[in-house]
């Protein structure tokens, strides 16, 4: 039995009315994300976020219960907006090649379609329509954007009311979109051309401590604790001096608690890009000997990022080894709010990797997360249930959007539409 997940359960059942306050006060105050995702790791002893997507892929993995709660909170959130939007437009990533990918497209526009929205895909990149296909061979129709002064529409004359973003922005603001009149959600100074996870985490830290302090815990129970550092070529091998002494300062703390909390395993950390996604720019270290002894093969993986961006910047990032395992692979959770709300999740899982590893990467794939009665009753998805509890990775990753909002507010001083 896991010490942190019947910790936060009990606490969560025994106050869950001061809980669901706290957190509603928190959204009332600085609204979260139309929508996000965050990828946790358990293990055992602690339960954390590593990683927050304000862009999120794989809809597709949701539950159909999932599903019909993400249609009622979007159409809680477009009825708030000011004017209500009635067409949307949706702007995905530009690799829209991968059949997974396109899956979740064809999900996302469905579900917003379920609000009684009407709904296109737009491309930033094609140059006339594009009938995709996706892994389940549903049809995706992706068109060419058109700007006029400064409102955009699709070649097929669809002026939206409303952007809903999902692509991430890594290479920079899409020109198309900068300075335009309709609203963004969210906005591409989000992506991670701006966006840094250090600042994120530094935001998760303060809202974790408050958490913690109101009930009465350890916050480092449910963070990883982590160090940055600027001006970095793994290339030319400038800066990892730094990265190798902030692997030690992160590397010394986990000691302490390790000691603390009775943990008998070696510590281990991850070093990241502190901005981007798909699991590019990432290692696991276990001494700052091993940084300061990188191979020409690791140091050039290390210095590209998606879309070919120098990675500059690094996030040195507490290691949290995964217990969870799903058909027999070591597995993590992701999960997925809807206006800051959890609405349901998945397993990445992957056999090719160890309970240390990063299982974002090559051989991962995902296995969907769904209700006790839902699992029980549904024959159509026969989705055997991993050993999970939703209301406490739901809690973990509601502080986790919390905290993706003070950190665009803190950082960005960026408006929203409600």
């Amino acid at each position: 039995m896991s010490q942190i997940i019947t910790k936060l359960d009990d606490l969560f059942q025994a106050r869950r009315e001061e809980i669901e306050e706290w957190l509603h006060k928190k959204r009332t105050k600085k609204p979260p994300f139309f929508y996000s995702s965050v990828d946790l790791r358990h293990s055992g002893v602690r339960i954390a976020p590593v990683d927050t997507n304000l862009f999120p892929a794989g809809f597709n993995n949701l539950s159909p219960a999932a599903r019909d709660r993400s249609i009622n909170l979007m159409h809680d959130r477009l009825e708030a907006m000011k004017p209500v939007p009635k067409k949307i437009l949706i702007i995905p990533e530009n690799h829209t090649r991968n059949l997974a990918y396109i899956e979740n497209l064809f999900v996302l526009s469905g579900l917003i379609s379920e609000t009684g929205r009407e709904v296109r895909i737009g491309s930033l990149t094609a140059t006339e329509p594009l009938s995709l296909q996706s892994m389940n061979e549903n049809t995706v129709m992706e068109f060419p954007l058109i700007r006029t002064n400064n409102r955009i529409s699709t070649s097929d004359g669809f002026e939206p009311d409303l952007i809903i973003l999902n692509n991430d922005c890594t290479a920079g603001a899409p020109e198309i979109l900068i300075g335009i009149k309709q609203p963004i959600e969210p906005s591409y100074h989000m992506g991670w051309y701006t966006r840094r996870k250090s600042e994120h985490f530094r935001a998760y830290t303060q809202i974790t401590r408050e958490f913690a302090e109101k009930f009465n815990f350890d916050p480092w129970l449910i963070s990883a604790g982590f160090h940055r550092c600027g001006v970095v070529n793994f290339h030319e091998r400038v800066g990892i001096e730094c990265v190798a002494l902030g692997v030690e300062k992160v590397l010394h703390t986990m000691r302490q608690k390790y000691e603390e909390y009775g943990v008998t395993e070696k510590p281990y950390v991850f070093v990241k890009a502190d901005s981007g996604t798909y699991g590019m720019g990432i290692m696991t270290v276990g001494s700052s000997d091993e940084l300061l002894e990188l191979n020409k093969k690791t140091r050039n993986k290390m210095n590209t990022i998606k879309e070919g961006t120098q990675n500059t910047e690094v996030i040195i990032q507490e290691g949290i080894p995964t217990i969870d395992v799903v058909e027999g692979a070591p597995a993590e959770a992701m999960v997925y709010l809807v206006d800051g709300v959890p609405v349901g999740g998945a397993y990445r899982i992957n056999s090719e990797r160890d309970a240390n590893s990063n299982l974002n990467a090559a051989g991962m794939r995902f296995v969907g997360m769904c209700d006790e009665s839902e699992c029980a009753e549904s024959a159509r998805e026969k989705i055997k249930i991993p050993g999970c509890n939703f209301n406490v990775f739901g809690l973990v990753s509601t502080l986790a959007a919390l905290a993706a909002a003070n950190e665009v507010y803190d950082s960005l001083d960026i408006g929203f539409s409600i």
